[in-house]
């Protein structure tokens, strides 16, 4: 399979000398799932932060699909859905005008066949005209997705997907984003479970104070752990 993003020498030391990252060198095959295990304040979140091009880095680059992140940064960003952690909405829009707003964003032509049918995927099809602040917790996860997904992106970033949420709802978001995966879309998530890693990826990296660690094919690793 060929690289979708090939990430070389990546540093980022913010302002005051702290340095979230430290030279990270990885590459992600186009169609995999890949996890990015480590406990909170890792470099997690700065790492999605950079490729999305939220954050700059200190130094290093970043290529998605064959692009530069800096140079070509609106091809590369259109290329990428980002799913973050909280839902930052008015609570007042409704569904299907929240993700609508976020395909335009990106400069796409309206397709309500496209919303229709993310929203159909993700179980919120019969929620389209509720306000937001009337979803459950579960629904408010769909959305993010949803709105993540409205330009249809190659790439997905899901940044902590489950944090916070029960079984129950954790293993319908793991049943939603293998759809995906079988979809087409390439997917990053960052998690600090590794039940959800081993569940999830098809390969695992482990970061910890901003150095990647390893990378490793899930069953690999899996039985490397369990000896």
């Amino acid at each position: 399979m060929e690289d979708i993003i090939e990430i070389s020498n990546l540093n980022k030391t913010y302002e005051g000398g702290f340095q979230a990252l430290k030279g990270i060198n990885l590459s992600i095959k186009k169609g995999e799932i890949f996890a990015l295990l480590g406990p909170n304040g890792a470099g997690k979140t700065t790492m999605i932060s950079i490729v999305c091009g939220i954050t700059n880095p200190t130094d290093g680059q970043i290529l998605v699909g064959g692009k530069d992140i800096i140079k070509d940064y609106r091809d590369t960003r259109s290329m990428i859905g980002l799913v973050p952690q909280e839902l930052t909405t008015g609570a007042f829009e409704t569904v299907i005008s929240t993700v609508s707003f976020s395909r335009g964003l990106f400069g796409k032509k309206k397709s309500p066949e496209h919303i229709e049918y993310i929203l159909k995927k993700l179980s919120l099809w019969e929620k389209r005209n509720d306000r937001l602040l009337t979803l459950s917790g579960g629904m408010k996860r769909r959305l993010i997705i949803a709105k993540a997904l409205s330009h249809e992106p190659r790439i997905l970033f899901l940044d902590e997907p489950t944090a916070g949420v029960d079984v129950e709802l954790r293993k319908d978001m793991w049943k939603h984003v293998k759809a995906l995966q079988e979809s087409g879309v390439t997917i990053i998530l960052t998690t600090h479970y590794i039940e959800e890693a081993e569940e999830m990826a098809d390969r695992i990296g482990v970061i910890n104070n901003g150095e990647l660690i390893l990378v490793e094919e899930k069953n690999s690793l899996m039985k490397k752990l369990e000896e």
